[in-house]
């Protein structure tokens, strides 16, 4: 337990930072404050985890589950209880009067790890529109870009109202069982560290060091600045899960089978509505982006965090405790390809209501700021339901290829770091740009070239292209080898 308590205390530590530097508007002071008070209680819950004294009948129910869990057999596989891209192929205990039962769901494994890819995917086609973290550059002009703005933001609007939804439900899945079978002490602990561990390492260490790099690289004013980036998931699925965890003490299991997918997708209906309400009350953009408060306490847009993570976690949670994921992989056909055709259809969709504005698309009658705010939870359902059932089809194969199973195992490292090595390689890019004649010129932390008349401008079109498939394709070869073996150092081979 001497990593949940150094954890702990950082959590303290990192309250007090917030706390004595909250930044200089209201916005980043609440901001901060939210912060100062949220790590202050993990560091608080994680020390009474440690401290408070153990009980032996505790000590030996825990015993007996260790014992029951390895001889059914687990040989070694890691479980990912921290909800983030998976570790191993995933083994559900079901820890009720029955004796212990394993479980194999190596597609969720999979599923997370494709999640994983198309994350830093995402992210690269964000560093051109001045929208991921770092060294980025922005397309000023795109009247003249548009096949590439076009493509890229349908993609971007499309990952964005599913994928971290999904990740969410696939990580309140596994929270049931594990709390079962190790117990609130021990599995608040396990979160403090393999959440919170990762959460801390980057937010106060690695994250604002790579931030000095590159705004030395920038040539802009330097600074050591609190920096949670992509972590913000792995923040927000540890509130998640405590959360979780203390009212399951006071709460009865619920059991409850799963709802036909048409009343989920109804469900989902019915919180894009709240999406809508949320969107008009954060002064938020198309598909929930920007507003003022939107961001509070770093929740990456709280549209999405209350009409969206929070109902798909908690039915990630309902899920696991009465084993939904039977039911979605017993789907009938005509139930699935239902699903997978209003999938396409929200797809046609994205692709009008960014179309309409870059292609353009002339005479079309429809709002699409209003389309766009009320059809991400209901998309981000049935979306995840046909991804769910489709790895189980046809991506579930046991034993997993050597390939596949280490990037299962690295891909919450890689989620984690996935900007470091990003980063690296548009420097990279940057410097061939420079080799070929291009003049380059920094706004901030935002490259921009020079026209031969002194004019600022964007870059090419025939660059912007060649440089995002160089970004992506080098990117993804050096974030998961790098994650693959930075995890096995020290202390991180216990985070992730």
């Amino acid at each position: 337990m001497w990593l949940t308590t150094v954890i702990s205390v950082l959590f303290l530590g990192l309250a007090g930072w917030r706390y004595a530097h909250p930044g200089d508007t209201k916005v980043t002071k609440d901001s901060a404050y939210f912060n100062a008070v949220n790590f202050a209680l993990f560091g608080l819950l994680g020390l009474f985890c440690v401290l408070w004294p153990r009980r032996k009948e505790d000590e030996t129910s825990t015993g007996e589950k260790r014992s029951l869990l390895g001889a059914a057999g687990a040989a070694g596989q890691r479980r990912d209880e921290g909800g983030a891209p998976a570790a191993g192929i995933e083994v559900v205990v079901v820890d009720d009067a029955q004796p212990a039962v394993k479980r194999e769901v190596i597609y969720l494994t999979n599923m997370k790890t494709f999640l994983t890819f198309v994350v830093v995917t995402h992210h690269t086609m964000c560093m051109f529109f001045n929208e991921g973290q770092g060294i980025q550059t922005l397309i000023i002009d795109p009247a003249n870009q548009k096949p590439f703005v076009t493509i890229t933001q349908w993609i971007l609007s499309i990952n964005q109202s599913y994928f971290m939804a999904a990740f969410f439900l696939i990580s309140g899945y596994f929270c049931p069982k594990s709390l079962d079978r190790k117990g609130f002490r021990a599995f608040v602990a396990d979160k403090i560290v393999r959440l919170g561990g990762p959460f801390l390492l980057w937010s106060t260490l690695v994250g604002p060091l790579a931030d000095l790099f590159e705004q030395a690289y920038a040539g802009v004013d330097r600074h050591y600045r609190y920096d949670p980036g992509v972590c913000w998931f792995i923040l927000w699925l540890l509130n998640f899960s405590i959360a979780y965890a203390v009212v399951a003490q006071f709460t009865p299991k619920v059991k409850l089978g799963m709802p036909h997918p048409f009343v989920l997708l109804v469900i989902g209906m019915g919180l894009g509505g709240g999406f809508y309400g949320l969107s008009k009350k954060f002064g938020a953009q198309a598909f929930g982006t920007g507003g003022k408060w939107n961001n509070l306490g770093g929740m990456n847009m709280w549209t999405y965090g209350i009409a969206m993570y929070i109902p798909f976690f908690a039915a990630g949670v309902l899920g696991g405790r009465n084993d939904w994921l039977k039911s979605v992989e017993e789907m009938k056909t005509w139930v699935v390809w239902t699903l997978r055709v209003i999938t396409v259809g929200f797809w046609g969709l994205y692709f009008v209501a960014v179309g309409k504005f870059t292609i353009p698309i002339k005479n079309l009658h429809i709002d699409v700021i209003l389309a766009s705010q009320l059809a991400p939870p209901a998309f981000a359902v049935v979306m995840t339901l046909a991804m769910i059932q489709l790895f189980h089809q046809h991506f579930n194969a046991s034993p997993q290829s050597k390939l596949v199973r280490n990037a299962g195992a690295s891909a919450y490292i890689v989620y984690v770091i996935q900007f470091l090595p990003l980063n690296v390689v548009m420097i990279t890019l940057i410097e061939i740009l420079k080799a070929a004649g291009t003049h380059i010129v920094f706004k901030g932390m935002v490259f921009l070239t020079i026209k031969d008349d002194g004019n600022i401008a964007a870059l090419s079109e025939s660059s912007v292209w060649y440089g995002w498939a160089f970004l992506f394709v080098v990117g993804q070869i050096v974030c998961w080898p790098l994650g693959f073996y930075v995890r096995k150092l020290p202390i991180l081979n216990k985070m992730f």
